[in-house]
């Protein structure tokens, strides 16, 4: 083959592979897109909860480590702790992860939708399912609250994209965890804080209600992660508190 075809070839190959970029799909499809990956979303943050609440156990708690004294058996349950702990880190940090069309998450989902003409669409479906049999008062007011809980939904998420503590955890999970690294790609653009003990709570803490609101004014159906917050808790709380290390060496 030639180096002329090698070239072609080549160019061709980056053609396929260029991406779709968000600003140039109809506004529609955005809406369409944002919808099933929200219905996605919701499925990777009910796992996201469940490994926490086991890990409220695993991790978190002395119920298990208390019973083992210091023994080889020791070094198998300090592995077993690190695991739990940094798939909740992994999977956590996949619904904060880069803005992709391939990608479920949270920046992607508010990227679609992140469009004064997109948002006041979502309102207007939002009054457009209160319209019949109540007043035009009521769907007015359904509208406003979309409008409203939209933009308040983009603005937390934004928030949180921009702190030092999603980007924190991120670069704990590029470096140490997704890869082994030596340097990130955070790390030489400037100083990145540690992330503390703790920073994967409050960051689960704060996506519910992003997650919540965004699900429930894209969708146009409300959810809560309340009731499964407490079913996986009692769970977890089923089977650790039933664990009990005996003869251990």
């Amino acid at each position: 083959m030639s180096k002329q075809s090698r070239v072609k070839m080549k160019q061709k190959k980056k053609q396929k592979k260029k991406k779709i970029e968000i600003n140039d799909l109809p506004r529609p499809e955005r809406i369409r897109l944002a919808e099933a990956k929200m219905t996605k979303i919701i499925d990777h943050f009910l796992y996201v909860i469940e490994l926490h609440a086991n890990n409220s156990f695993v991790v978190f708690s002395p119920l298990l480590a208390s019973q083992i004294p210091r023994s080889y058996a020791a070094n198998a349950f300090n592995a077993f702790q690190r695991s739990m702990l940094q798939i909740e880190i992994v999977r956590l940090c996949a619904i904060w992860d880069g803005i992709d069309l391939d990608k479920e998450n949270i920046p992607t989902v508010v990227e679609l939708i992140d469009d004064a003409e997109i948002i006041e669409m979502l309102a207007e479906e939002e009054r457009g399912r209160h319209m019949f049999g109540r007043a035009d008062a009521y769907a007015d007011e359904r509208a406003s609250l979309a409008l409203t809980g939209l933009e308040h939904a983009i603005k937390s998420a934004r928030t949180v994209l921009s702190s030092t503590r999603l980007n924190a955890i991120m670069n704990i999970r590029d470096k140490h965890l997704a890869h082994s690294l030596e340097t990130t790609r955070r790390e030489k653009n400037g100083p990145v804080q540690p992330m503390k003990h703790g920073d994967e709570t409050k960051l689960l803490n704060a996506s519910i209600p992003i997650v919540e609101q965004l699900y429930c004014w894209v969708n146009g159906t409300s959810f809560s992660f309340e009731n499964s917050q407490e079913i996986d808790q009692r769970n977890a709380e089923a089977l650790w508190t039933g664990c009990k290390f005996v003869d251990l060496r």
